[in-house]
């Protein structure tokens, strides 16, 4: 029996398709297989990571804590301190007392008062910040915010510097119950003296590369 070649031909285009089209199913499986293997392996490093930097906040005791910004209004001589919680687990019952000093370069220390004004801030949440008002007068204005809550005390040191153009600049410190650096910042253009280093006292000089984190931090020295 004679075999028509077109229909042979016809039969073997007919396998090779299939087979071609089985082989790219099966190459696609793998490369969305490989992607899968991918996206996992760089959710368990971000995991990872995430929980490494979880035990070092919380080995650090600073898993949460407040801290202030001072956000300049439409008037000169008037600013808002915003204190927002860095963290996730609210702080229950807050209290803040707050000093605030004019003209600080010359004072040589921070010298808090007892008397300074106490506010009851209530409990500190993720996205319900508080506020206040502090004037501006002079060129610099110094704050020293003393936070309470029920388990724990902050320290947080504030200088406040006002720019040739009028904008002003921060440099601040964080410290926990125990005098010990968890947090710090300075804007960039903060008024450094001719060594590159910040003056809060006329006598007092710090080198903001150097204050180390997990480190003492002695303001009244």
């Amino acid at each position: 029996m004679k075999v028509n070649s077109d229909f042979v031909w016809a039969v073997i285009l007919l396998i090779v398709a299939a087979a071609s089209f089985f082989l790219g199913i099966k190459k696609e499986n793998l490369k969305s297989e490989e992607l899968l293997d991918e996206k996992l392996e760089e959710i368990r490093v971000l995991e990872n990571k995430n929980q490494q930097l979880s035990e070092e906040l919380i080995s650090r005791g600073i898993y949460s804590y407040p801290q202030a910004s001072i956000i300049p209004k439409m008037e000169d001589s008037v600013a808002m301190v915003l204190i927002s919680l860095n963290g996730k687990d609210p702080i229950k019952n807050l209290r803040l007392r707050r000093n605030v000093f004019f003209n600080y370069s010359a004072m040589g220390s921070f010298q808090p008062s007892q008397e300074g004004r106490l506010t009851d801030l209530g409990d500190l949440k993720p996205h319900n910040p508080s506020a206040f008002d502090i004037p501006l007068q002079g060129d610099e204005v110094a704050l020293n915010l003393e936070y309470e809550s029920k388990n724990d005390t902050w320290q947080q040191y504030i200088w406040i510097k006002k720019s040739g153009e009028g904008q002003i600049k921060l440099f601040w410190i964080i410290t926990n119950e125990s005098s010990v650096v968890i947090d710090k910042h300075v804007d960039p253009g903060f008024h450094l003296d001719s060594e590159e280093k910040v003056v809060p006292w006329d006598d007092q000089k710090i080198n903001y590369s150097n204050i180390e984190m997990n480190s003492i931090f002695p303001p009244n020295n």
